[in-house]
């Protein structure tokens, strides 16, 4: 037979745990970071060449975004169209695929994966010589590009969470 304080005690936990599991799912962001599916994006407001975007995502603990699947890709999108509502034409993000080793051959330079999933604006990549780095291209309404890495754009960093947990910094 159970004593009162054992009682309490496991009412004290039950409490818990109800006030627990239903935030274990929730993402929660950095101020200034959207979060997605499993993710946080930030959105640079100042334009960096690929290789400085991607040290200041790396001093923001984060790397240069990896777009993956289809619904992804739709979420920044609409991200960077309420953005950019009257100058999106103008705006281009980017991101972390590159094809620097082999001409044409897209890859995630963190993982060095091969990019799977992709959504192409018209005529890209255009295999330019020194169109290496990809990018989200405005004009295309924000599809992928690929353009010279010393070109100065925006870009979209990524924190990765695959635990599912919080990304409060």
């Amino acid at each position: 037979m159970r004593t009162t304080i054992e009682m309490g005690q496991l009412h004290i936990f039950q409490i818990a745990i109800i006030l627990v599991i239903p935030y274990t799912d929730a993402l929660q962001c950095r101020d200034g970071w959207t979060g997605f599916e499993g993710s946080c994006y930030y959105l640079s407001h100042g334009v960096a060449t690929w290789a400085e975007a991607g040290a200041v995502c790396k001093m923001l603990g984060s790397n240069l975004a990896m777009i993956e699947t289809a619904a992804e890709l739709t979420f920044l999108k609409s991200e960077l169209r309420h953005i950019h509502q009257h100058d999106a034409d103008k705006m281009q993000y980017w991101i972390d695929g590159a094809d620097l080793e082999v001409e044409n051959v897209w890859r995630w330079t963190q993982t060095e994966q091969i990019v799977s999933f992709t959504e192409w604006a018209p005529g890209e990549p255009n295999a330019g010589e020194n169109d290496n780095c990809m990018n989200l291209w405005g004009k295309s309404g924000f599809r992928y590009a690929d353009n010279d890495c010393e070109e100065h754009y925006h870009y979209v960093c990524q924190i990765r969470d695959p635990e599912g947990g919080e990304l409060v910094g």
